[in-house]
This record gives C-alpha cells, sequence and structure tokens, in this order.
C-alpha cells in the first residue's frame, strides 16, 4: 500500500542546517518512524548528511521500519551535467533498494562493488554497482 508524500517543505525544521543547507538524515527518519506507520522508504529531494559525513545518499534504522534516500545528489544536474532522468531513476532505485536492504533485511555494507550493499561514497560508487544483491549477500537472506 502506498502511503502520503511527505513534501520537502513538511520535513522537520529542526532537522535542517541552514549552515550546510542539508537536512540532518537521522532527525528525518524519527520524524518518519513518529509520523508514519509501517514501513517507510521516504524520498526527498533535499540534500542529507549526517554527522562525520559532507552528505549521505540515504540511510536507515537497520531491521527496523523507516529509510530515507535523497535524490539531490544522484540527479545529473547536481554535477552541473545534462538532464538525465533515466539515470536519476537508475541510480534512486539502486539507493533505494540499498536502503531497504539496510531496513528490512539487516544487511550490512557488501565488499564486492558491484552488489547493491556496497557503500556508495561517491556518484561513481552508485554508477558502478548493479541493483542487484550479490551470491554472498543473497545467502544471508535466504534467497
Amino acid at each position: 500500500m502506498l502511503g502520503d508524500i511527505v513534501n520537502p517543505d513538511k520535513l522537520p525544521e529542526s532537522a535542517h542546517n541552514k549552515f550546510r543547507n542539508q537536512y540532518r538524515s537521522n532527525e528525518v527518519l524519527d520524524f518518519l518512524e513518529k509520523n508514519y506507520e509501517g514501513r517507510i522508504l521516504g524520498i526527498t529531494s533535499e540534500d542529507l548528511y549526517t554527522e562525520g559525513l559532507n552528505f549521505i545518499f540515504g540511510q536507515a534504522k537497520m531491521r527496523g521500519r523507516v529509510a530515507l534516500i535523497s535524490i539531490s545528489r544522484l540527479n545529473p544536474t547536481f554535477f552541473r551535467q545534462p538532464k538525465d532522468n533515466e539515470l536519476l531513476e537508475r541510480r534512486t532505485i539502486k539507493e533505494a533498494i540499498h536502503e531497504v536492504g539496510h531496513m528490512a533485511f539487516g544487511l550490512g555494507h557488501c565488499n564486492n562493488r558491484e552488489c547493491v550493499m556496497s557503500f556508495s561514497n561517491t556518484i561513481g560508487d552508485v554508477d558502478r554497482k548493479t541493483k542487484y544483491l550479490c551470491d554472498m549477500c543473497k545467502m544471508q537472506i535466504g534467497i
């Protein structure tokens, strides 16, 4: 079942860091957990970060019920490249699957750079990996 769409203007203002013009992902995850029932994958166009990192593509509560991704830096236009909706969609799907892997299955980051569960520190990392789990990650969840 699809739930409500949370518009960027409805993200908690307390999560917004005006100096960085980014949202603290932990606070947004807490907001989603408090205000929505069931498993939630939040998708925002706002830029996200967590303490210790300049930015993140997404974050999830491990084996929890909330996950979050930002399409801000997944969008080629962020890097002053031409608009490419197909590339944005491919990147978004990979990061959504990645965060759901953490949330729903408790999967950690994978060392296989092609596995969807590999950590993405750069947009190149996102582009290099596939949208599929490697055999080791599949074994961890019994498929």
